[in-house]
């Protein structure tokens, strides 16, 4: 009987000078956790962690707080921004069950606001009556943003060099011609979810 092991990864030592350097699993750089696989796991986990635990100081701090756009703004000011800040960088795209934890903050902040019970007002009557949008769709909005600035020389960033602009014909889904974006093929899943391949498909 024939046993097949698994070859262990390839790792490399790097030097700085002539220190070398400590491997980590996750490393946090300007308020962003990366992981060595470049996956957003640990990131997502720790700020929708400290998102509730905001939400719950709100709850505890401000309960006769009856003020509906007070309470609005607390939640945009202290909660809202931690679970939107940089998230051109780790937005979780394909990943429903990762997005929906980041959704379900919102879903109890907006009880909150309103005081109101599930049974009371469906999710989205309470983001129309305080004029909020879905996490999801506030993320795809910050990343075309982000693009139009890169675009036009407003963030240090050349998207030209990976990208490229393509035009098109009529078809059955556009009545004009136009232009479209086209991206390098990617092997990985990883770079599929990337910034760029994302914003190519928004």
């Amino acid at each position: 009987m024939s046993v097949t092991r698994k070859k262990a990864p390839v790792s490399f030592p790097y030097h700085l000078g002539s220190k070398e350097l400590l491997r980590v699993d996750d490393e946090k750089d300007l308020g962003v956790i990366f992981s060595n696989k470049l996956q957003w796991n640990s990131h997502i986990n720790q700020i929708v962690s400290k998102a509730n635990k905001q939400l719950g100081v709100l709850k505890r701090t401000c309960y006769s707080l009856t003020d509906i756009n007070i309470r609005r703004t607390l939640f945009l000011l202290l909660v809202k921004s931690k679970l939107s800040y940089a998230s051109q960088i780790w937005s979780p795209t394909h990943n429903i069950q990762l997005s929906e934890r980041i959704e379900r903050v919102q879903r109890r902040a907006t009880k909150w606001i309103l005081r109101t019970r599930s049974c009371e007002m469906s999710y989205k009557q309470r983001l129309l009556k305080l004029e909020l949008l879905p996490l999801s769709y506030n993320r795809e909005i910050k990343d075309l943003v982000f693009f139009f600035k890169a675009l036009y020389g407003y963030v240090n960033l050349n998207v030209n060099n990976r990208v490229t602009f393509i035009q098109h014909g009529r078809t059955r889904l556009s009545q004009a011609s136009g232009v479209m974006l086209k991206t390098p093929l990617c092997r990985t899943a990883t770079f599929q979810t990337s910034y760029l391949n994302r914003i190519v498909k928004s």
